[in-house]
């Protein structure tokens, strides 16, 4: 329930809702008819009683004589389970009987006793395997003291056919019923929640660089979250200008008392010029460091733009190559997601470093290869130099650390890239390639 998205969590919870809303609907009306059912079943078997007392007479012989009609065709099928009978007591011979119970008779109970209007019932189960329920009441007939047993039977498989037949019609609506509300939930939902994705989708737009601020009307329950979000986004901002500024105040403030030393170290002594001017250039380098990581880490504490790494790295490849005639440059590209999640000329001055560093130290191949890994952009240039061992890809690492004297440079580039590479959460990793060189590696986030 916690990792779902918010729609599948309502349209969840509503439906199991539904579910036991609806059985427990359906079971309290099946019980209820049930009641109602059985409740009317005697009440019919108790007044068919009623008619026959009403339309049965003993004739002057003390015959019993009359015609009941008691208007319900099931008295007239055989075997029906709708029986009547109405006898003598003493003389028990002296009966009338229902069509549908003919020579038959109804079972009378052992050990239930009349009430105080002389009526009893009872349920039994007949020769054909019936269940019955019987209401008897013994009367006196006209001005005689001969007592007479009126019964009367109902067939209970009728009104239990009658309760399955309506559970049956009750469940098939109920489930349709249920689906329907389902389904009107899951359009609700998606209804009532599509201002969130609005949202959502805007905010994948300033993420990918496409928009500066969310745009639309919102419902008044998360306007006020859409408001702090443009908020948010303009104080961002601001604090990425500010930095800017700040750095390039910085610049400009150290430019020019390194400029003047180095103006001052060409009147220097040999000797001590050029060790002012490899001091100043390692200063140089050290303070541009310095400036682009705290460029790096005001922009990406904020919102981070989206660079297609492509065509970034076809343009440093060519360049590289035109620089390099000598090294023939291998590009290998998989996938069409190749994407940094950041500014191009971060991404410029990773790979620019790495090219850089690879063909110094290449003799005639060098390999830049892409790829996408999850969430994760791997970029890797290799060549088919000397390579390092282990202990001097650590030392490489490290700021102003120069494992080949023999070739210019400061010793920068690398932890300049592994800093870089840090600020955005990747990692930077120096092995052994197969062309028999340098492999650096540098893992960089994607979206």
């Amino acid at each position: 329930m916690q990792q779902g998205t918010l729609s599948r969590r309502l349209i969840l919870l509503t439906s199991i809702w539904a579910v036991i809303s609806i059985g427990l609907a359906a079971i309290f009306l099946s019980q209820a008819y049930r009641a109602n059912a059985e409740r009317r079943f005697e009440e019919l078997v108790t007044a068919n009683l009623y008619i026959l007392m009403g339309a049965v007479e003993p004739d002057e012989d003390g015959m019993l004589a009359g015609q009941p009609d008691l208007r319900d065709p099931r008295f007239l099928n055989f075997g029906s389970g709708w029986y009547w009978v109405v006898s003598s007591v003493s003389v028990p011979s002296n009966r009338l009987a229902s069509a549908s119970l003919a020579d038959g008779d109804v079972a009378l109970p052992s050990g239930i006793e009349f009430d105080d209007r002389f009526q009893r019932s009872w349920s039994y189960v007949d020769n054909r395997g019936q269940e019955l329920t019987a209401v008897e009441a013994r009367v006196f007939l006209g001005s005689g003291s001969e007592i007479y047993s009126f019964r009367a039977t109902g067939n209970r498989g009728d009104i239990a056919a009658e309760i399955n037949a309506f559970i049956r019609t009750m469940v098939l609506l109920l489930a349709v019923f249920g689906l329907g509300f389902i389904l009107a939930s899951f359009v609700i939902v998606r209804i009532g929640l599509a201002p969130i994705s609005g949202a959502t989708a805007s905010l994948g737009a300033i993420r990918e660089g496409k928009a500066e601020k969310l745009e639309g009307s919102f419902p008044s329950e998360i306007q006020p979250l859409i408001d702090e979000t443009n908020a948010l986004i303009v104080s961002n901002r601001s604090i990425i200008e500010r930095a800017r500024t700040q750095v390039g105040n910085l610049a400009h403030s150290l430019k020019t008392p390194i400029a003047v030393i180095r103006n001052e170290a060409e009147a220097a002594p040999p000797a001590l010029k050029n060790i002012m001017l490899e001091q100043t250039a390692a200063m140089q380098h050290q303070v541009q460091a310095y400036l682009d990581r705290a460029r790096i880490s005001a922009r990406h504490a904020t919102v981070t733009s989206r660079t297609e790494a492509k065509p970034a790295l076809e343009r440093l490849v060519r360049v590289i190559a035109k620089l390099n005639p000598r090294i023939d440059v291998e590009t290998r590209f998989s996938g069409e997601q190749l994407v940094f999640a950041g500014e191009t000329q971060d991404f410029e001055e990773i790979v620019g470093n790495l090219l850089e560093n690879g063909a110094r130290f290449a003799r005639s191949r060098l390999r830049v290869s892409a790829s996408r890994q999850a969430a994760s952009l791997l970029v890797e240039i290799e060549d088919d130099g000397l390579g390092m061992s282990a202990l001097e890809a650590e030392l490489a690492l490290k700021r102003g650390m120069r494992l080949d004297e023999s070739t210019p440079g400061s010793g920068l580039g690398l932890s300049i890239v592994k800093d870089i590479v840090a600020e955005y959460g990747g990692d930077l990793a120096l092995g052994r390639s197969e062309l028999g060189g340098l492999r650096a590696t540098a893992r960089l986030p994607s979206r």
